[in-house]
């Protein structure tokens, strides 16, 4: 069926023959099936794309709906009547098997189905009139035909470029001897596959091929979709690396910020540990100190492929502890506020609440007995909170340069030798292993 008015419309079936692979194909003059030439062809109302490269006619299919579905997502519906139990259980197995084809799919190629639930809408264009829904529907079908594939797809004009905007299916259910192979197949047709030009692919078929049964997509099948949709987006990437002090450090396990979407494994005998995060991933990996080994923060920014980081951890803790609750990160809100208390000379019932995210150190007591180190930043006489807590504040909250120092009067400290932000960085880096 061809209708034509300020946009095209067109509408063609394709079936599945004894489980394997058959082309019905609509009105003669609406489609041309001539096989694959060197030259590229498209004609109006021609669903075969004949590719002109001899490399890309090898790797590839034959397609109709040159842009697939829109937004590369098809919503579809189940219809469970007129279902055969010998070929499917039950509904909920129906739609599991369909679903583990449609798997199938989305794996190969960045198409999304979404199952919107069962309806008691036929596959309308079966009868040659459009409803806007994407209906799998079971029904009787003539002969070894298992399975038709009806499309939709409309243009700017006779030319295209076509956008498949319905595809329904309806399932043989007098004669169905594979389910499984009919589903996959069928369903390459839904996303816009018309059948292959290569021999022993899940879409092979007439009039370029003979038909084969195949449950697992080939790479011509993979081809086909990818052309249509592009590859399958890139959901997770692997961030991985070894962790050494001379030896591998074993029992380093991760903590991530942010932390959605992030699984790490923890470090073994060697050293080597892994993290896996969503794609496009930026944030910090952060450890506990292990075995008196420090590790050191790890940040990334825009993670969207497998990504190596190797780590070298430091010994012992500095003279001048910043990471007072040991969770690998000098924080401003926890570790900044517990030294800053410490010097003001309150007690460890303060220092409740000051753990960060993974902490070792998680009590009150613990982070107060962590806060005993020299943090006589500006080399005065004496601690104070004013001068030398307040710069490593600052210092711990971003800031640099005269943002440090101005309004401290570190010149007027008795005995201060560190007063500008050079002397206080250098003393920080150096007795506090920082990296300020």
């Amino acid at each position: 069926m061809n209708i034509r008015s300020c946009a095209v419309s067109l509408l063609s079936a394709f079936a599945l023959a004894n489980g394997l692979a058959a082309a019905v194909l609509p009105t003669p003059d609406d489609v041309d099936s001539k096989a694959a030439s060197s030259q590229a062809v498209q004609q109006a109302n021609d669903f075969i794309i004949h590719l002109s490269s001899p490399e890309g006619e090898h790797s590839k299919f034959i397609t109709y709906g040159w842009n697939g579905f829109a937004g590369k997502l098809i919503s579809w519906r189940y219809n469970d009547a007129n279902r055969n139990a010998s070929f499917s259980s039950s509904s909920a197995d129906a739609v599991l098997r369909l679903q583990t084809a449609m798997g199938k799919w989305s794996a190969a190629c960045n198409i999304t189905f979404q199952y919107l639930g069962t309806t008691t809408n036929p596959a309308s264009l079966s009868t040659g009139s459009a409803d806007g829904v994407n209906v799998i529907a079971w029904g009787p079908l003539s002969g070894n035909t298992t399975g038709v594939t009806y499309v939709t797809a409309s243009g700017p004009g006779p030319a295209g470029p076509f956008t498949l905007n319905e595809s329904d299916i309806v399932l043989n259910n007098l004669f169905n001897p594979n389910v499984d192979v009919t589903m996959l197949h069928e369903i390459g047709h839904m996303l816009g596959l018309d059948h292959s030009d290569v021999q022993s692919a899940v879409m092979s078929g007439p009039p370029l091929t003979t038909y084969v049964s195949l449950n697992a997509l080939t790479a011509d099948d993979i081809a086909g979709c990818r052309a249509l949709y592009g590859a399958p987006a890139v959901t997770a990437v692997a961030i991985s690396g070894t962790i050494t002090n001379g030896a591998g450090v074993a029992g380093v396990n991760f903590c991530a910020r942010p932390s959605a979407g992030v699984t790490c494994t923890a470090s073994n005998a060697s050293g080597a540990y892994s993290c896996t995060v969503p794609n496009g991933w930026s944030g910090t990996l952060h450890s506990p100190s292990v075995a008196g080994n420090r590790i050191p923060p790890q940040v990334f920014a825009s993670v969207t492929s497998a990504t190596t980081r190797n780590v070298t951890a430091l010994s012992g803790v500095p003279s001048c502890n910043l990471d007072v609750d040991n969770n690998g990160l000098i924080e401003p809100a926890t570790d900044g506020v517990a030294i800053l208390s410490r010097m003001l000379g309150l007690g460890a019932a303060a220092f409740n609440g000051l753990a960060g995210t993974c902490a070792a150190n998680t009590t009150g007591t613990a982070i107060f007995n962590a806060t005993t180190s020299n943090y006589n930043v500006t080399g005065g006489a004496s601690t104070f909170a004013a001068t030398d807590g307040l710069a490593i504040l600052r210092a711990m909250s971003g800031k640099t340069g005269t943002d440090v120092t101005n309004g401290l009067g570190l010149t007027r400290e008795a005995g201060a030798t560190n007063t500008s932000w050079v002397a206080i960085q250098s003393w920080l880096n150096t007795t506090c292993g920082s990296s300020f």
